[in-house]
């Protein structure tokens, strides 16, 4: 599995535009092959920040969404409704666990 963590700052002036857009490429994310989830956060500890959270079965499947009209509308138009460079980060994972209150963690699937 591969997860995503993009982080943006996104200006007040922005912020509704962003949100439309922003609802939209996780609403069609989802819907791409090999997607396990696709997600926007605010951050309640820094003023219009954001983070986005994705989760894709492989490298296959990432790339694939690259390469889908969604991704490059919303990548076309995000620029221009920042208000600092965005940063992303790629993260591999081997194993996933869930936390049973019961048992402790434990296998997901």
């Amino acid at each position: 599995m591969i997860v995503v963590t993009g982080r943006v700052q996104i200006p007040a002036a922005n912020r509704a535009r962003f949100m439309q857009i922003a609802v939209e490429m996780c609403r069609r994310s989802r819907e791409d092959e090999g997607c396990i989830g696709y997600r926007v956060y605010a951050d309640l500890e820094q003023d219009e920040h954001y983070v986005f959270v994705e989760e894709w079965a492989d490298e296959k499947a990432l790339q694939q969404h690259f390469a889908q009209e969604h991704t490059g509308a919303f990548m076309a138009e995000l620029p221009g409704l920042l208000g600092a460079a965005p940063d992303a980060l790629f993260h591999t994972v081997r194993d996933t666990r869930r936390l049973d209150p019961a048992s402790g963690l434990v296998p997901v699937g």
